[in-house]
């Protein structure tokens, strides 16, 4: 089985992955479908201060919201167009309804969950498990709030902090919960955050998180504990390569708006091409 990992898209498609998925019987997306490069620079600029719609204005903000969905949009329909089946998660920056439920209702342009029913090549295994020619595949995507933000807290206000942590221990019990149903063997682990202190050093200098690690702690309790073949993960534009934790291979898609994905080729053993 040959399939091709790729991830962080954030509005564009390079041509050239048109090509490289006719020779792969199949696709895993760690999500960021969507662009919102101007969300994050306004989000930068003013780091937990306020809602970055509330220091716009709605009315500017939703064009800008419309703007980034389309761009995920074009991106997700042109996976489906490849002709191969294309398991997906969200990221961060993806339109779903549990992140955007949290802006104000006529800030929404709509969900990509009810898009993709329309879109017959598309399998969302958003926090769940599946089967692959006898390979089983787990899903786990979204916004996280990242380990770093609890243990050194980022939001200056007591409320907020207790809001974030309980927000955070949420999350963690809602991971624990997928795995304790039944425990998986020799499975492939797809998420969008990376693990904790893996591949996850910010080296964006804009960010207001430069230098600090931005990975997910409880998905390091999780590969240690039921050892995965191997974790696909996205998220970090700055990386891509590969890391063990233990006896489990941790390979980081890098960025597809820059060109970069992984050919991954599994019979009995696991080969990774890495594109550039």
């Amino acid at each position: 089985m040959k399939i091709l990992a790729i991830g962080d898209f954030h509005g564009k498609f390079p041509k050239k992955f048109e090509k490289i998925a006719e020779d792969c019987d199949i696709i895993f997306s760690t999500g960021d479908f969507a662009n919102i490069d101007k969300i994050r620079e306004i989000i930068f600029k003013h780091w937990t201060a306020k809602r970055w719609w509330e220091i716009i204005g709605l009315k500017k903000a939703k064009k800008i919201e419309k703007e980034s969905f389309d761009s995920g949009l074009k991106v997700l329909k042109k996976l489906n167009s490849l002709g191969k089946k294309v398991y997906i998660i969200w990221g961060n920056s993806d339109f779903y309804k549990p992140m955007a439920s949290s802006e104000p209702k006529s800030l929404n342009p709509g969900y990509y969950s009810n898009e993709i029913k329309k879109l017959k090549n598309l399998i969302l295994i958003e926090r769940k498990k599946g089967k692959i020619n006898g390979t089983e595949i787990i899903g786990h995507g979204g916004y996280l709030d990242v380990t770093d933000f609890i243990k050194n807290p980022i939001d200056k206000d007591k409320k907020k902090q207790k809001k974030r942590l309980k927000r955070y221990k949420k999350s963690e019990e809602e991971l624990k919960q997928l795995f304790l149903k039944e425990k998986p063997k020799d499975f492939i682990f797809l998420i969008h955050y990376t693990p904790y202190k893996i591949f996850d050093k910010v080296k964006f200098k804009k960010s207001p998180m430069y230098g600090r690690n931005v990975g997910w702690e409880p998905y390091n309790q999780v590969i240690k504990k039921y050892k995965p073949k191997l974790v696909i993960c996205g998220h970090m534009h700055e990386y891509q390569g590969i890391k063990k934790l233990g006896k489990t291979t941790i390979l980081a898609t890098g960025s597809a708006a820059d060109g970069k994905a992984v050919i991954i080729d599994i019979d009995k053993k696991i080969n990774i091409k890495l594109i550039n």
